[in-house]
């Protein structure tokens, strides 16, 4: 069977799967509403599915809301216009929501939902329930602020054991970009060790001893936020590279510490306008140009951050300039994959990405606006 051919029939039988789990759904619904006020009606359903009480209460709560909060979410699962897992994103995100701000941000989402990956669409909806309820999202990150902690989950049988801390989103990052940094520092050659085993080690060293051969090390965070935003004009959330959308209120305080570098964008669109050089090596303004306009590896679906990616000519260079309209950020995998299979990139405006897939196949990444989605309102 031809590749085209295994694209096609995954993407029908993708369908008929996200239509009966729709089914499934709407029947759940329905005997849970004329099952109202009976207390014990799920057991029925967690004995015949064979299902824990803990996945059978959240099934039913799952199909309650799809069906009576958020309609043309399932009805997209219907349609096979999204899958199972972005049907639950959008339920999970708006729960705190109203049923007003939840249709508000259900149709937003799914206006752009289209084309986009499960993480892509976790993102959106994110920043979507921040602008439409951003009272509520500053009152909600209080409570999780206040719920910070750390703990140890065990896994007696293999020996191990989990380690983690529940932080806010800028210091659990700024923690994870300095063990990144570390680890890869200490990563040679002649280590047998992995990366993510050395980010483990570095983990430990730092709480156990804090060698001195770490403690020197610098993070730099990457936070995006609109001028409107930072006088305060504006309620529209900023982004934390690595980590995704934050609240206005967090990109101000982010903001405080940092050194300014300006970038003009469309005011329409929000894509970020023109930098370029003749150089093969982009200098640091042209490689921050480029990061902050892409925003994560423009191979289609992959979230790595751009920073953490190299930055590849679209046409080689000579042939290419080292400007914004022929640059674009690869994760080291997805750049392998452009320069040693038949996929083939172009980018006929900057930003604008163009792939064909060995089978024929075509894909296309657009350029991102660089706090997301531009205000609906």
């Amino acid at each position: 069977m031809e590749a085209v051919e295994v694209l096609d029939a995954l993407a029908y039988h993708e369908k008929q799967v996200a239509y009966h789990q729709a089914q499934g759904l709407r029947i759940l619904a329905d005997y849970a509403i004329a099952c109202k006020g009976e207390e014990f009606f799920d057991a029925e359903i967690a004995a015949g599915m064979r299902w824990t009480s803990r996945w059978t209460t959240d099934q039913i709560t799952l199909a309650l809301d799809l069906a009576t909060k958020l309609p043309r979410t399932l009805d997209a699962l219907e349609k096979g216009d999204i899958d199972l897992y972005k049907a639950r994103v959008v339920h999970d995100k708006t729960v705190p929501l109203s049923s007003e701000l939840a249709a508000e941000a259900e149709e937003l989402v799914l206006a752009k939902a289209e084309g986009k990956t499960g993480a892509q669409l976790r993102q959106l909806t994110s920043r979507v329930v921040m602008r439409v309820d951003p009272d509520g999202h500053q009152d909600r990150a209080e409570l999780r602020k206040a719920q910070r902690c750390t703990g140890l989950s065990v896994t007696p049988e293999d020996g191990m054991a989990q380690f983690w801390a529940y932080l806010p989103a800028a210091r659990a990052t700024a923690c994870y970009e300095r063990v990144d940094t570390i680890a890869r520092g200490l990563q040679t050659p002649a280590d047998p060790r992995t990366l993510d085993q050395i980010r483990a080690d570095v983990v430990a060293d730092l709480l156990l001893a804090t060698p001195d051969k770490t403690s020197a090390v610098k993070v730099e965070l990457y936070v995006t936020v609109s001028a409107a935003t930072l006088l305060g004009l504006s309620e529209q959330p900023g982004e934390l590279a690595g980590y995704g959308p934050i609240s206005a209120d967090l990109a101000r305080e982010l903001a405080g510490d940092a050194t300014w570098r300006r970038l003009l964008t469309d005011p329409t669109t929000g894509e970020a306008l023109e930098f370029g050089t003749s150089t093969y090596r982009p200098p640091a303004k042209l490689r921050r140009f480029v990061w902050t306009r892409d925003r994560t590896c423009r191979f289609p679906g992959c979230m790595r951050p751009a920073y953490k990616s190299d930055l590849d000519h679209t046409v080689p260079f000579p042939e290419g300039p080292t400007s914004e309209a022929n640059l674009g950020p690869f994760c080291r995998h997805h750049h392998r994959v452009k320069h040693r299979t038949a996929w083939e990139v172009s980018q006929p405006e900057p930003g604008r990405f163009y792939f064909r897939s060995p089978a024929g196949k075509t894909y296309q990444r657009e350029p991102e606006p660089v706090l997301g989605d531009p205000p609906p309102f």
